[in-house]
């Protein structure tokens, strides 16, 4: 088991990668919690989702900021996304270690298939908000990722991203920094339904981890606008895969 106090870097590194794409980190925080730090199932699944709550939140204040987020969307997504972030969270409480494992790597392997055959672009074409009529047809993939985010707290934005762009014709900055604050807004729901489920988190590593992605959490929006679109699609691919791989053989030993 590795040191708690890892916790700390990991979560600049982690809420970085975050605000930058538009994500939960629960893909890259359940990982290492159940397997570096060793912490029960449902401890963990809370703690990913504290966590997720503090860092998603600094980086929507920091997006907020520089008028990014479409308040009035993000509201009706959450809206929409509440029955199936409490039916997720019940699901999640009654998970084994290896059904977390599993799962979490096949999402892991998919998320890195759609990278690679995804060709949507980091151009800025488009609208700052939305007209939430149109936008409503759309929001059924909010109850998708909602059952995820309180089974697995894993918050699929790279889903949600090409849709706030190509369906709803939101700029790609607006859409990340919207799918940010509805990350946040997700996580929140989550880790309200897991604590009236008589879950707990572990408060040692959250101590630990909350300050690492409050800091990433303002470092990733400023990088927003000054990355290399292709390297970053080449890092999150090999990461996916990797955890995804070893996931899915752990889960099957």
């Amino acid at each position: 088991m590795v040191p708690v106090w890892l916790a700390f870097p990991c979560g600049i590194l982690i809420a970085t990668i975050v605000t930058i794409v538009g994500f939960g980190g629960g893909i890259f925080w359940v990982p290492f919690l159940l397997i570096a730090l060793n912490i029960p199932p449902a401890s963990a699944l809370l703690t990913s989702l504290l966590i997720q709550v503090a860092g998603t939140a600094s980086g929507s204040i920091a997006f907020i900021r520089r008028k990014k987020v479409d308040i009035r969307l993000s509201l009706l997504l959450l809206a929409t996304a509440l029955p199936s972030l409490i039916i997720g969270s019940y699901i999640g409480c009654h998970l084994t270690l290896s059904h977390i494992g599993l799962l979490i790597g096949l999402i892991s392997l998919g998320t890195a298939l759609f990278f690679v055959s995804s060709n949507h672009k980091y151009g800025d074409e488009g609208d700052e908000r939305v007209n939430l009529k149109a936008a409503f047809k759309h929001s059924w993939i909010v109850c998708i990722t909602g059952v995820m985010c309180g089974m697995l707290t894993i918050n699929i934005g790279e889903w949600l991203v090409p849709i706030m762009q190509k369906k709803m014709r939101l700029k790609m900055s607006n859409s990340v920094a919207t799918c940010v604050m509805v990350t946040c807004g997700m996580s929140i729901l989550a880790a309200a339904s897991h604590f009236v489920m008589k879950n707990r988190p572990n408060l040692t590593v959250a101590a630990w981890g909350i300050p690492g992605v409050l800091i990433g959490g303002q470092i990733g929006p400023r990088l927003l606008n000054r990355i290399d679109e292709r390297q970053l699609k080449e890092a999150f691919i090999f990461l996916l895969t990797l955890i995804g791989i070893h996931l899915v053989y752990r889960s099957c030993l």
